[in-house]
């Protein structure tokens, strides 16, 4: 079952784009992602990798998969998004490969791929990094970071307060969750719906 703290209006979507690893991809760092003059809000998502196997022998934490589980996780958390009108323009993923699948499945169920950057700080850096990009996403833009705990926790933490965290994630950020903030201006991100697998 999916949760929610909140809800955009339903929308349908067809499924028909697909995380297709030939096609070039931008690989970061990369502070300003948008650019925008207009006043529209501007929405941040944030989305936990799916839940992931245990390494195989000689495998490294790096090249870790999705199980089925997890596959199953990030399928479900990407149709609701969808279907909520939560579709980024921008995608900044962790190259790990657990991170890639989790886009993949996530995008399978998007009308329009949105524009993927790989980001290897994504899977070294602490949170600071993470907040640093959130700080980056311009007016009327939205942009979605896959990436892993402890950082995507903090991030959440420090971006909807230690009061709305302890109340929608008192076990912890789950694997395939998914965070959705707006702001206007220059106003401070704004918890706006919660979905967890």
């Amino acid at each position: 079952m999916l949760t929610y703290t909140a809800s955009f209006a339903a929308r349908t979507y067809r499924a028909v784009s697909l995380f297709n690893r030939s096609e070039p991809m931008r690989y970061g760092p990369k502070r300003r992602f948008m650019q925008s003059h207009s006043l529209a809000a501007s929405r941040l998502f944030l989305l936990r990798h799916a839940q992931s196997a245990w390494p195989k022998p000689g495998e490294r934490d790096f090249e870790r998969q999705l199980d089925e589980t997890g596959r199953q996780e990030a399928e479900r958390i990407g149709r609701a998004a969808v279907g909520m009108d939560m579709s980024p323009t921008t995608l900044v993923c962790s190259p790990a490969e657990r991170c890639r699948q989790t886009a993949a499945a996530f995008m399978a169920a998007m009308e329009h791929a949105p524009h993927v950057i790989l980001d290897p700080d994504l899977y070294s850096e602490g949170p600071e990094y993470y907040l640093s990009i959130c700080n980056g996403v311009e007016e009327g833009k939205s942009l979605m970071i896959i990436g892993h705990n402890p950082m995507i926790e903090e991030t959440f933490s420090r971006l909807a307060g230690m009061k709305a965290a302890n109340a929608h994630i008192p076990a912890g950020f789950p694997t395939a969750g998914l965070a959705a903030f707006t702001r206007t201006g220059n106003e401070p991100w704004r918890l706006e719906t919660l979905l967890t697998p």
